[in-house]
């Protein structure tokens, strides 16, 4: 054991059965090296401690504080932080015509809240307008000068109070307005999200579709880091998980969630279980990225367990 620890005390020799061991690793299919039974132990393991752990949310919470004092030192816009051949990538990508299903669409968009949303923005927008192009009726005693003084004192000598005359047409007028404008939203609001969909998703209009999610995209990239900083904590990170918490300790609770673990890691092991990783990363590009850092992280690694106590009591015993 001595003469083993001596020889792995050489670096070469380290990264020598470092190489070894990814080579080896390297020919045995992913489900051999990642069992699907073994996956979904580990997957609900790792959910059980996070949730059991007391420190998991104050630790989320000094992350996010983190991240927000670390934005608000810099006075830059998004854009300047981003690389700009990044930027340039992802500006191509979202500028491609796209035209998502048009009953997909609807069936995000065309939901209650929004529906009750658009219903008073377009109900607000409605009756503003019709206030101002009615102003002008109550206001007509005003806008006459002389000449509409002397007729409503001669009217007013016949009939009474013009003014009140004046003002109960007004009132009539906007409450029949505001009727008719509750009706007249109501009814245009499937026209509204019809529309939209449309917008969205027909492909003779996919190019303006584009051009808008690119106004979208500049329009972020010109955030500045304090401003997503502002968002980042008004969001309430810690308080959205303590809220994911609880209901992923309802989930593990159910009957349901071993036959649900079981799904999701059969679905994601399904094309590559039964595959050689070596197949697998090669077909990914990565082969030679994993072979050459990998062996010199694990051998790394390998040269801090063998200098260590622990491994000289564990040689000696």
């Amino acid at each position: 054991m001595d003469s083993l620890r001596t020889k792995l005390s050489d670096e070469k020799a380290v990264l020598a059965l470092a190489e070894l061991c990814v080579e080896v690793w390297l020919d045995k299919p992913v489900g051999h090296l990642l069992p699907e039974g073994l996956a979904v132990t580990v997957a609900r393991a790792a959910l059980t401690g996070w949730l059991e752990a007391p420190g998991a949310l104050p630790a989320l919470a000094r992350g996010v504080d983190l991240v927000v004092n670390e934005l608000n030192q810099q006075r830059r816009p998004l854009k300047d932080v981003v690389a700009r051949d990044v930027r340039e990538a992802v500006r191509d990508v979202v500028a491609r015509p796209f035209s998502p299903d048009r009953r997909l669409v609807l069936t995000v968009i065309d939901r209650d809240p929004m529906r009750e949303l658009v219903r008073q923005l377009l109900l607000d927008f409605v009756l503003e307008f019709g206030r101002k192009a009615s102003a002008p009726v109550a206001g007509v005693a005003k806008g006459l000068g002389t000449f509409a003084k002397l007729a409503g004192d001669a009217v007013k000598a016949r009939t009474g109070t013009l003014g009140s005359l004046v003002g109960a047409v007004g009132s009539e007028v906007e409450r029949q307005m505001e009727k008719r404008a509750v009706e007249f939203v109501d009814a245009a609001l499937s026209g509204v999200f019809g529309q939209l969909a449309d917008a969205v998703s027909d492909p003779r209009r996919a190019t303006e579709a584009a051009e808008l999610r690119v106004a979208m995209l500049d329009g972020a990239l010109e955030l500045t880091l304090p401003q997503l900083a502002r968002e980042l904590a008004n969001a309430d990170v810690p308080g959205a998980a303590e809220v994911l918490r609880a209901g992923l300790v309802r989930w593990l609770a159910s009957a349901a969630s071993d036959e649900q673990l079981k799904a999701l890691t059969h679905l994601a092991l399904a094309d590559v279980a039964g595959r050689p990783l070596r197949a697998v990363l090669d077909e990914l590009g990565l082969l030679v990225v994993v072979r050459q850092h990998g062996a010199e992280l694990l051998a790394a690694r390998l040269r801090e367990v063998v200098a260590s106590e622990a491994f000289a009591a564990w040689a000696a015993s």
